[in-house]
């Protein structure tokens, strides 16, 4: 019933209001209040990691720091609430908060020891490894650092550097998991070697995945980290994000175009605005300049490894070219329109609420996993459409095949003991979390 009537007083706000931008300031204020009163500011709760950036983004929306900024129109406002709405019935209402996992699955029988098992995948991972960098002939942060375009667009194979970067990135993860279970070194070596290759190919998308992932499994293995220090590493994040931001692109101050008058704002919130206004921008272009949809079934086309992929010719509605940044709405409207925008936002988030809800029952590693890689797609939504993008989806089908092999390395009697010990401990971090 409460989500019933906040829906209806927020597309009422949205569709009727005389002042638009404070209607919209009401709105991220009351949903704000939401998450805070219901959802106790939730991290790991799939709607709130939905919500918060897509409040980010109404709320940038409604400012005038650069000099390139437009009016948006209230339909596409509408459209986005409406996609918050969706996910509030969906996901807001029914997912439970989840506490450290107790209760793991047992792995069934496996022809391979899990030693065995893992060296035959690092043997494959390092050879992929070395084959792109062959192809290639450069690593692309070698090549940057040399005074050069780093050409990170370019690097790899065609139609396997995608699968490549999912295979790395769920690795990376289950051998972050296992290290928290068993705590044998060996894994967090692995976990760090990937990680540094994601700086050295300058993947950010991959090495912003991973961490989020990360601190996903962590408050699901070893206990929630408390917010603080969710908010301190967010904006350490932030800074880093923005260095490596201005590494690739420029000045992001010029760029953004960034009235002068606002020059005592910290760059990372410049990057902050410029990757929320100019999405909400690109997409009310796009909306309103274009004869959208077109029922072509481009939204679909990242999910078709690239050397077999169909080109479309569409023009270009961007408000900069320098931010290509659309969100998830932007090719799904652009392909079948507010009704395909509302029913993926309803699967997404429902999809993602079940396997949250799931943690609550005997679980493998995979299961965290996955649970990880959909809460990444939920939470950067508002950046690229991560559910159709092979490089960050396919990383389930992996968690899928290497779920049992990950298992069974938590299953010696070294590790168990280790993990019997990790137990006794739990209760104790959890007091010292909730102090």
């Amino acid at each position: 019933m409460g989500h019933t009537v906040l829906a209806a007083v927020f597309f009422l706000l949205v569709s009727l209001g005389g002042d638009l931008e404070k209607s919209i300031l009401f709105v991220v204020a009351a949903l704000v209040l939401y998450i805070a009163l219901f959802k106790r500011f939730d991290y790991l709760d799939p709607f709130v990691a939905y919500l918060i950036p897509w409040l980010g983004i109404l709320f940038f929306s409604t400012t005038r720091l650069s000099r390139l900024a437009i009016g948006i129109h209230a339909k596409t406002y509408t459209l986005i609430i409406m996609a918050l709405i969706g996910a509030m019935f969906v996901a807001g209402a029914r997912s439970k908060k989840i506490s450290t996992i107790e209760h793991w699955v047992k792995p069934s029988k496996f022809r391979l020891k899990s030693r065995t098992a893992f060296l035959l995948i690092d043997i494959l991972f390092l050879s992929l490894t070395v084959l792109n960098i062959m192809v290639a002939g450069y690593v692309p942060l070698l090549r940057g650092l040399s005074g050069g375009d780093t050409g990170y667009l370019e690097f790899g194979i065609h139609g396997v550097f995608g699968f490549y970067l999912a295979l790395a990135n769920a690795l990376a993860i289950i051998n972050f998991i296992i290290f928290l279970r068993t705590g044998k070194r060996i894994y967090i070596l692995r976990y760090i070697v990937i990680l540094l290759i994601f700086v050295a190919f300058i993947t950010r998308q991959n090495l912003i995945s991973v961490l989020v992932e990360s601190v996903v499994a962590y408050s699901l293995v070893r206990g929630r980290i408390k917010l603080r220090t969710i908010i301190v590493g967010g904006v350490l994040s932030g800074v880093v994000f923005s260095v490596i931001g201005s590494f690739r692109s420029g000045n992001i101050r010029d760029i953004a175009g960034i009235e002068e008058k606002y020059s005592w704002i910290p760059e990372p919130v410049i990057w902050l605005y410029a990757y929320s206004y100019f999405n909400i921008a690109n997409l009310d272009n796009m909306v309103f300049q274009s004869n959208a949809p077109y029922y072509n079934g481009s939204s679909l086309s990242q999910l078709i490894p690239s050397f077999l992929r169909p080109q479309y010719e569409t023009e270009d509605y961007l408000l900069v070219s320098n931010f290509n940044v659309s969100s998830y709405m932007y090719p799904v409207y652009e392909d079948v329109g507010r009704t395909g925008v509302l029913f993926l936002t309803i699967a997404a988030l429902w999809l993602t609420a079940r396997q949250y809800r799931q943690l609550d029952q005997p679980v493998s590693i995979g299961g965290i996993g996955i649970y990880g890689v959909l809460y990444f797609c939920a939470s950067f939504s508002f950046f690229v459409n991560f559910w159709f993008f092979l490089p960050i989806i396919a990383q389930i089908a992996f968690f899928k095949m290497l779920s049992n092999v990950s298992e069974l390395a938590c299953t010696s009697t070294k590790s168990q003991a280790q993990v019997s010990r990790l137990h006794l401990r739990q209760p104790q971090i959890l007091a010292g979390q909730s102090q």
